[in-house]
């Protein structure tokens, strides 16, 4: 059996160490027919670097005798394309950069490393002893580019640029001018792609490709790299980065025990899936990174990992500080509360920011996108809005709603969870809702939830999701409407867990109000208890009357 390429970038390795590929090399020549300077921006995590590691080998004129070993069985290899080994390449890798506690000359010096490594690997591969020259990284890569030229060979440089916006998307932190200094009219960055552009256009350089994340770089350095074609939205590459549903069963098919694939495709679906990257796209796409986390777990153990979040993909809600608040913006907080509460928002995707002025709405709600923490989704009517994809993005949300409650010393409280833990293993919930009474009773409305029942919902999530015994969902489907909050166990000692939320405004209240909504809970869960995929859950109404927990009952 082959092995699942989980943490596999270099493709050589891959398909000589028996891993499984999926075949993505069809989009070899739409890549080629878009244009000769390509951009291709997917959130991280998705595939990128696998993806160019293979047109590395795919384009290496080095590699042409070893085409048939790498490339036998896929499209690719059938329908070669005239361009195939055809060029010198001159890959980039700028994933490893960091940025921590350095001034912009290190910047520089870090990012000048990473310009020599590259050029270091290409004399040492193409055996071209270029001198690496120069005391900045223009004058390097100027330098390299002249001697190359003058070697007069038969064929031109392919550059590939591998995460090209990681570097100077870690330097953000916040600091606009920062930001400005290093990739603006004056900054390295620019320099850099402004020589590549020259060489471009001298014939050197035949073609150009780069992946990143976030177009904030490439909008600010491309002014003077406007050749560039920006391919990140177009319609027939929304699946060349990330996994089709019909090539994650392909994968199950290879990996999983025929009686477990639908079971498997299934928690896949609710935790990796969702991304669409086209409005007008006909398919949403899994993260690639945490399928092959599960498989490759699975492979191993045969069984699914109990945790389905890959550590590698862990969330950093202090990158979305920087990011949002890299203008100093003022409502970023009322627009995440509305995702956080709603799991989505209307807005424009942006494809430019300026950097001049203040981000605004969609600004942040298009970072958001690019990161991969919202998504894509059409409505009826074939208008387009941004949700969260799906239940790890919720996850990860829900753990910046407990960050930003903590910095307000209303967060986590291990003592308090593990004894609310204890109580859920039983099959209790009364102290986790006592809990949650407390905060609502110390928290201030006006500065951070507009306190309504999913705003409820989702305080309870959050406290919820990291709970080591259960599953967690929110608008969990089921055959007869949406659960509220749904607890499906770990564990077949324990039981699931149902809860319907109620909640009236304190203004609103009186008895026979109460008597309404309760009976309404009530009603609600026996009905949603039919459903057999949920064995015979406990059930819970719960309502709160402003900000005071009112009732707690099982059924």
């Amino acid at each position: 059996m082959k092995k699942i390429p989980y943490g596999i970038i270099n493709y050589k390795d891959l398909i000589l160490e028996y891993y499984i590929y999926i075949d993505k090399t069809m989009y070899l020549e739409k890549l080629e027919n878009a244009g000769k300077t390509l951009f291709y921006l997917r959130p991280g995590r998705f595939g990128k670097s696998l993806f160019t590691s293979m047109m590395y080998y795919y384009y290496d004129i080095n590699s042409k005798d070893l085409f048939d070993k790498l490339f036998n069985g896929l499209y690719i290899h059938q329908y070669p394309t005239e361009k195939r080994n055809s060029y010198y390449v001159l890959k980039f890798d700028f994933s490893g950069l960091t940025s921590a506690n350095k001034n912009e000359k290190q910047l520089e010096e870090e990012f000048n490393n990473k310009v020599i490594d590259g050029i270091e690997n290409f004399n040492d591969y193409y055996k071209t002893n270029i001198e690496i020259k120069g005391v900045n990284t223009n004058q390097i890569i100027m330098n390299f580019l002249r001697e190359f030229r003058s070697l007069d060979l038969d064929c031109k440089l392919y550059i590939i640029i591998d995460e090209y916006d990681n570097f100077t998307n870690a330097i953000l932190e916040g600091n606009a001018e920062r930001f400005k200094n290093i990739v603006g009219n004056e900054g390295f960055i620019k320099a850099f792609y402004a020589v590549i552009k020259e060489y471009i256009g001298l014939g050197v350089v035949g073609r150009f490709f780069a992946t990143g994340i976030c177009p904030i770089t490439l909008d600010s350095m491309t002014t003077g790299f406007n050749i560039a074609t920006n391919i990140s939205n177009y319609e027939e590459f929304n699946s060349m980065i990330g996994l089709t549903h019909e090539e994650v069963d392909n994968l199950l098919n290879e990996v999983v025990e025929e009686n477990e694939r639908e079971e498997i495709k299934n928690i896949m679906i609710e935790n990796y899936d969702g991304y669409l990257f086209n409005e007008e796209a006909k398919e949403k796409v899994f993260n690639a990174t945490l399928v092959m986390y599960l498989l490759d777990f699975y492979q191993k153990y045969k069984s699914i990992p109990k945790n389905l979040m890959d550590s590698n993909i862990a969330f950093n809600s202090g990158k979305i500080d920087n990011l949002i608040e890299l203008k100093n913006n003022s409502f970023y907080k009322e627009l995440l509360n509305e995702i956080i509460i709603n799991e989505k928002v209307k807005g424009i995707l942006k494809i430019k920011f300026d950097l001049l002025v203040d981000f605004n709405r969609d600004d942040i709600i298009s970072i958001l996108y690019y990161f991969g923490y919202l998504t894509i989704e059409t409505d009826e009517y074939g208008d387009y809005y941004f949700k969260v994809p799906n239940e790890v993005m919720k996850v990860l949300y829900g753990n910046y709603f407990l960050k930003k409650l903590n910095e307000k010393d209303l967060g986590y409280d291990s003592l308090i969870f593990s004894e609310i833990n204890e109580e859920l293993k039983r099959g209790k919930i009364d102290r986790l809702c006592n809990y949650v009474n407390d905060v609502l009773k110390k928290l201030d409305n006006r500065d951070f939830i507009k306190l309504e029942e999913k705003s409820l919902k989702y305080l309870l999530f959050a406290y919820l999701i990291n709970n080591k015994n259960f599953n967690v969902y929110s608008e969990y489907p089921c055959n007869n409407g949406y659960i509220d909050i749904y607890l499906d166990r770990k564990n077949t000692i324990l039981k699931n867990i149902i809860i319907e939320l109620k909640y009236i405004k304190k203004k609103d209240y009186n008895e026979e109000l109460l008597e309404e909504k309760i009976e309404e809970g009530k009603t609600q869960l026996e009905n949603y208890s039919k459903d057999e995929r949920l064995g015979d859950p406990l059930k819970y109404l719960v309502v709160f009357v402003g900000n005071e927990l009112k009732l707690v009952e099982e059924l």
